[in-house]
């Protein structure tokens, strides 16, 4: 039997992919070395895009229904110092809230939702190669020991960051900036202020700390760090993670109990040589499409998913699978996130830079200053950094005009005038800004042909950006950039946080 369409993986890329062609009559077969339910390291967090993208796929119900927590804040802390509760802008056309809910259930319903819309999922495959036979392509595993083979007209791409499918149309693995996280549970926490907290910190930037704790008092613990080949990772990153936990999360977790391993988990954030050829898409981390910012992939693969999705219904419409129609998969969401994606990736190649540490540090706190007395700015910088708004708003001189705090407290704030005096405060702000600039320059001339490597990457992906966003004639003026062909909701935002309310 020879399947319309193959989708290896059966992850949040794979099972929405499979979703949304199956419920246009694709003859789609989903296949996972996994039996689910299963785990995935992650933080578990469900954004307000990724409900957004729920709520099309038609599973938003029994998520919500699964879920503890209805969350609209965060707290952030900068070297250990509470410097910051944000939220989500309620003014996009995304949701003003996020929940939580483990992979293991998550990852269920998705899949569940695919094999409802017509898809078929065999489990305990382990996918060995993918080969391109003229008129179809040959999708070769494992299963219960024995070789299979299934075939189909197209292949989806959705096996992870170390992908089988990847790698047979010539891509290389982990040749650029990669992420990896250690995560572990616990429960009975005691949790004072926001349930979603963000840890910034020169023991582990570039990188975050994470505690996420649902309304029972369940909470998933992470550390993530970002690093290339002229940045390695830290060479005791377990150790940091202990560290992180009984320093940082001393008090929160000094009645909880521990209930899972320490687990961990990889993400690449860069752009792979392709993503379409003769009949193959790779989507979500496959394609590396997970956000440089923050991190989050979830979103990310249900919206590669979507436009693979339509160019695999358009092959089939038109009875061509050659790389040249399937094109249209990566033009249609290099239209939509391109610009968004880039200039996430120009931040993240500055923030990777460990020399750099103390400077960005320096910056987060005195944004986070700025916020204090700003609701607007408080807004507009936990949207650009959660990807609520879109990242590229920071390329618009209008849009930064508009968002820039006008609030006489908030310079004030920033100045540090009201703790430390009218001249002090000042005078303080620049010699910390001073230091840490010298700090920089200092750790950076140590390494000068490391420091020159770093400095080209990062003009070059300064002037690619701006080539970019010239090109496309894009404002980067917020959300509505991401329209077009994206299906709106089935429900506004705020019918969705309602229904949502009147479950718990």
């Amino acid at each position: 039997m020879i399947h319309d369409l193959i989708v290896v993986g059966a992850g949040p890329a794979g099972s929405s992919a499979a979703t949304f062609a199956a419920r246009e009559g694709v003859s789609t077969l989903v296949l996972d070395r996994a039996s689910f339910p299963r785990d995935k390291v992650c933080g578990d967090g469900i954004t307000p895009q990724a409900i957004y993208w729920l709520d099309v796929l038609g599973c938003v119900d029994e998520i919500l229904d699964q879920t503890k927590s209805c969350i609209k804040s965060c707290d952030l802390f900068i070297n250990g110092s509470h410097v910051l509760t944000g939220g989500f802008p309620a003014d996009t056309i995304y949701p003003d809230f996020c929940v939580l809910l483990d992979r293991q259930r998550f990852d269920h319903i998705l899949l569940r939702n695919a094999v409802s819309a017509g898809a078929r999922f065999e489990s305990g495959c382990t996918v060995r190669s993918v080969e391109d036979r003229g008129d179809h392509v040959v999708v070769l595993a494992s299963k219960d020991g024995k070789s299979s083979e299934f075939r189909g007209r197209m292949v989806v791409g959705a096996d992870g960051v170390s992908s089988v499918v990847s790698r047979s149309i010539g891509n290389s693995m982990k040749d650029g900036t990669t992420a990896v996280s250690l995560r572990t549970y616990y429960r009975d926490v005691e949790c004072e202020g926001s349930p979603v907290k963000v840890w910034f910190d020169r023991r582990f930037f570039p990188g975050y700390g994470w505690l996420f704790v649902d309304d029972e008092g369940f909470a998933n613990v992470g550390l993530g760090y970002a690093f290339d080949p002229n940045f390695p990772l830290l060479s005791n990153f377990r150790g940091v993670f202990s560290n992180f936990i009984e320093t940082d999360l001393k008090q929160m977790l000094r009645n909880a109990r521990p209930c899972g391993d320490i687990s961990g988990g990889s993400a690449a954030f860069y752009r792979p040589k392709k993503i379409f050829a003769d009949r193959i898409m790779l989507v979500g981390d496959a394609a590396n499409q997970a956000d440089p910012l923050n991190g989050g992939g979830i979103h990310k693969a249900m919206e590669s998913a979507y436009f693979a999705s339509r160019a695999v219904i358009h092959a089939l419409r038109v009875g061509d699978f050659s790389a040249g129609t399937l094109r249209r998969y990566q033009d249609e969401w290099s239209a939509h996130f391109e610009l968004d994606w880039r200039t996430a990736e120009v931040f993240l190649s500055i923030a990777k830079n460990p020399d750099l540490r103390e400077f960005c540090l320096f910056v987060l706190v005195n944004i986070a200053r700025l916020t204090e007395t700003d609701r607007q700015f408080r807004d507009f910088c936990a949207g650009v950094f959660s990807g609520v708004i879109s990242q590229s708003v920071c390329l618009s001189p209008r849009a930064l005009y508009d968002a820039f705090p006008r609030n006489p407290e908030a310079w004030a704030s920033l100045l540090q005038m009201g703790e430390r005096g009218v001249l002090s405060g000042p005078l303080h702000l620049a010699a910390t800004g001073a230091g840490s600039v010298l700090t920089a320059s200092r750790r950076m001339t140590a390494s000068p042909l490391r420091s020159l490597d770093w400095g080209l990457e990062v003009a070059t992906r300064v002037v690619n950006l701006m080539d970019l966003r010239l090109g496309s004639g894009a404002c980067g003026d917020g959300p509505g950039s991401q329209v077009g062909v994206v299906p709106p909701m089935a429900r506004t935002a705020d019918t969705t946080a309602t229904l949502f309310e009147g479950r718990i």
